[in-house]
Parts: C-alpha cells; sequence; structure tokens
C-alpha cells in the first residue's frame, strides 16, 4: 500500500475527529483550536464521569433523554488536539471532510477585477488603487465574539450601573449632611451671640434670640424630616407603580421606615399590591394586607372594610407600629401575620414562600435606609 501524503485535523478528548476541517499543517491546526476555544460558537454536552462531546452546530438528538443527566454549556469546552492522517490510494481522507484549509504562501491575493479597470493601480497586477480597508475582517474570527471580551463586558456594564445607583442614593444623603452642618453652624453663631447679649444683662433680648433659634431649629427638623420622606415616597411610588396601592403611597411615606417596608412587602402577598382584594357590595375595601379587625362593615372572607385609603394605611400601620416596638422587626418573626400564634396548620412550604416573598420587598426599603 503506498503511501501518498498526509494531512492534518482536530480530535477531541474521545478521539472523535471534527470533520468540518482538513489542514495541510500542524501550525494551521493548532491555530483552529485557539479559535474554537476562543469562540462561542457551537455548545458542549457534558455527561457523568467527565464525558464530554463538543457539537460545532446543534447536540445529537439521541444524547438528551428524561434518564440521562446532563448539561449543555456554550462554547467548547473539551480537550481537543491534532491528530495526523495519512493519506492512501485506497483512502481519501479529505473526501471526509467539509473544508481542507491549504498552508499558507507568500503569493499576494488581489482582488479580481477585469483588466485595464482604472480603479488599480497597475491592470496587469491587478492591485487596487483604493483597498478596502475592511476586506480582511472576518467577523465570526473577531474578538468581539470570543468568551473573554464578553465577560470583560457584562463586568464593566455591571460595575457602571453599580455606580449610578451609588451616585443617586448618596446624593440623597449628601443633602441630608450638608443640612445638619449648616444648622451646627447656626446654632454655634447664635449661641456666641445669645452669650455676648447676656453679658450684657438684656434678658428681652436674651429672650428673642432663643425664641428665635427654637423656630430655626425646628424648621430645619421639618426640613430633614420632609427629604428623608420625599425619599420614602419616591421609592414606594417606583415599586407599586400602576398598581391600585399607588393612591395609598403618600399615606405610607409618612409612617416610620419599618413599617413602611412591612406595609410594602405584605401587600405584595396578600393582594398583589391591590390587585386581589376583598369586596363589600362590589366595592373595594381598601384592604391589600388581609387584615381582619372586628368592625360594622366587613368585606369577602371576613376581611374588614376601610372607609378610605388613608383610614386603610393608618390602621394597620397601628397595629405593625405595635408589634414592631415588641421587637417583632423581621419577615421571619412577623410570619405571625399570616399564622397567629402558631403555624401548625400550614405547610412548611407556605410559610417559607410568604417569609421569602415579604422579605423580598422589605429588605429593599430597609436597607436604602
Amino acid at each position: 500500500m503506498k503511501l501518498k501524503r498526509s494531512y492534518y485535523c482536530i480530535v477531541d478528548g474521545n478521539n472523535k475527529p471534527d470533520y468540518r476541517f482538513l489542514f495541510e499543517t500542524q501550525a494551521d491546526a493548532q491555530k483552529k483550536i485557539k479559535q474554537i476555544k476562543n469562540s462561542i460558537r457551537g455548545e458542549t454536552l457534558i455527561l457523568g464521569m467527565n464525558r464530554r462531546d463538543f457539537f460545532s452546530e446543534n447536540v445529537e438528538k439521541s444524547f438528551v433523554g428524561i434518564n440521562k443527566k446532563i448539561n449543555i454549556k456554550r462554547g467548547c469546552w473539551t480537550q481537543l488536539k491534532v491528530k495526523r492522517i495519512n493519506l492512501m490510494e485506497d483512502f481519501r481522507a479529505e473526501r471526509l471532510f467539509k473544508q481542507i484549509i491549504k498552508a499558507k504562501t507568500n503569493v499576494l491575493n488581489y482582488t479580481k477585477q477585469r483588466e485595464g479597470d482604472s480603479t488599480y493601480h497597475n491592470p496587469e497586477l491587478k492591485i487596487p488603487m483604493f483597498p478596502n480597508p475592511f476586506s480582511a475582517f472576518q467577523w465570526h474570527n473577531s474578538f468581539i465574539k470570543t468568551k473573554a471580551f464578553l465577560v470583560s463586558f457584562a463586568f464593566l456594564s455591571i460595575l457602571t450601573l453599580t455606580s449610578v445607583i451609588l451616585i443617586q442614593k448618596n446624593s440623597a444623603d449628601r443633602i441630608a449632611l450638608e443640612l445638619i452642618e449648616q444648622q451646627k453652624i447656626a446654632i454655634e453663631r447664635t449661641s456666641q451671640m445669645q452669650a455676648k447679649v447676656l453679658g450684657t444683662k438684656d434678658q428681652k433680648i436674651a429672650q428673642t434670640f432663643d425664641e428665635e433659634l427654637d423656630k430655626f431649629v425646628i424648621e430645619a427638623l421639618r426640613t430633614f424630616d420632609t427629604i428623608k420622606q420625599d425619599e420614602l415616597e419616591g421609592e414606594v411610588r417606583k415599586m407599586v407603580a400602576g398598581s391600585p396601592m399607588e393612591q395609598m403611597v403618600p399615606y405610607i411615606a409618612e409612617k416610620d421606615r419599618t413599617v413602611a417596608a412591612f406595609l410594602v412587602g405584605i401587600a405584595k402577598k396578600e393582594s398583589n399590591f391591590g390587585r386581589r382584594v376583598p369586596v363589600l357590595n362590589g366595592q373595594d375595601c381598601y384592604n391589600y394586607w388581609g387584615y381582619r379587625g372586628i368592625r360594622d362593615r366587613m368585606g369577602t372572607g371576613g376581611h374588614t372594610c376601610f372607609d378610605s385609603p388613608k383610614d386603610a394605611v393608618d390602621t394597620v400601620a397601628r397595629r405593625l407600629q405595635d408589634l414592631v416596638q415588641s421587637d417583632i422587626d423581621t419577615p421571619q418573626e412577623m410570619v405571625i401575620w399570616k399564622c397567629g400564634s402558631s403555624c401548625a396548620g400550614h405547610s412548611e412550604y407556605s410559610v417559607n414562600k410568604w417569609i421569602s416573598d415579604v422579605e423580598m420587598y422589605f429588605e429593599e426599603i430597609e436597607k436604602a435606609s
């Protein structure tokens, strides 16, 4: 059997050849392996016992089944290597492969155009007068489609988004700190002036300064409380936007932040912000928390009917405030809202689900404080 020549192909850890490419040189095969490993094209099927199969297009259906534990990852995650193939008279390996990658030569490869075309420097050599700088660009080999680029881009995007959120949050804090600092300066100046006045024993002027100081302090505290209330109102409004509960936002923002966090978290769990509520004569009872206090007007399911959104928020907030002051200030402890004195009649799943759902919105408001 006479040996004619040899080629190179790519095989995986199972010695399975990649029938897409056949190479004339080993170096070209190694370059192709590097390109495949850096690309996100194709899929790797990860089986048990560290077995892996790479598919350039789609995973074969025979590998997937209900009783087969598999994991599919985007891109190539298998061990690839170069294998030499000898071609013989009765075996033509190039017939099995889709593409033969020939070794590069030093011959210049110019764009084919008609001889005598005015767009060439020299019609005989066919050298373009205005070569296209993007003609050699290959999208599928570009660094933009590599795993490293995608991971870096995702990391920078997350970092940028986090920076914007932190800057927005810190702006409100800086305003409050600046107000407190100005308040301290004004108090010091007023105290100095008052000391001078007292030195002259002019009690009338001293009394006037005391009154002005009290007015300033009260006004500064009101301004500070207004800033904090506006921040809380903006956070709650963003969460309940488009729901029936949106009309209650101004009343919720007046409450203590912990109580407001429970008002939002429990309302989301119990009524989806007022989308599933008890009614009386077809009218909304404004009871978005599953509250069952006894009143003359009771809605469906034995739930309390409130007179207005403000009445609803004030009544439920008072009950939550009493619980918070009794050191029941976490969703895990507040589960008594669902169970009462004991959760024995409830499944462990429903109890844990109630806690996790309420905690999601509770923590969102609490951590912003």
